[in-house]
């Protein structure tokens, strides 16, 4: 009996605690809609899609909807070609005999 009476009020301690934290959290801003900026693009595809939406991309991912933007295209930077470039050679260390340092050339 008496077992079963510490427990019992060790778990109404334990679970009165939990409680007491729930509403300290961030809940967010009410007005605020995650999926507001979204880009949805076109997706050049056959139409196999209900009447009224076409082939979209929504975060990589191809479905159906109304576009809200153009054709997704992939336009990487500029990307440099060092393997066509000429390079002049590095100047060479030079000490001439009789004269103090060096010269480069």
């Amino acid at each position: 009996m008496r077992f079963s009476l510490v427990a019992a009020t060790l778990a109404f301690a334990v679970s009165g605690s939990a409680a007491l934290a729930w509403g300290d959290m961030y809940m967010g801003d009410g007005t605020n809609n995650p999926n507001s900026n979204m880009l949805v693009h076109a997706y050049k595809a056959p139409n196999l899609c209900p009447a009224g939406l076409q082939p979209v991309t929504v975060g990589g991912v191809i479905c159906c909807g109304n576009p809200n933007a153009g054709y997704y295209i992939d336009r990487p930077g500029g990307q440099k070609k060092y393997y066509n470039a000429r390079h002049k050679p590095a100047p060479r260390a030079y000490a001439p005999a009789g004269e103090k340092g060096v010269v480069y050339r």
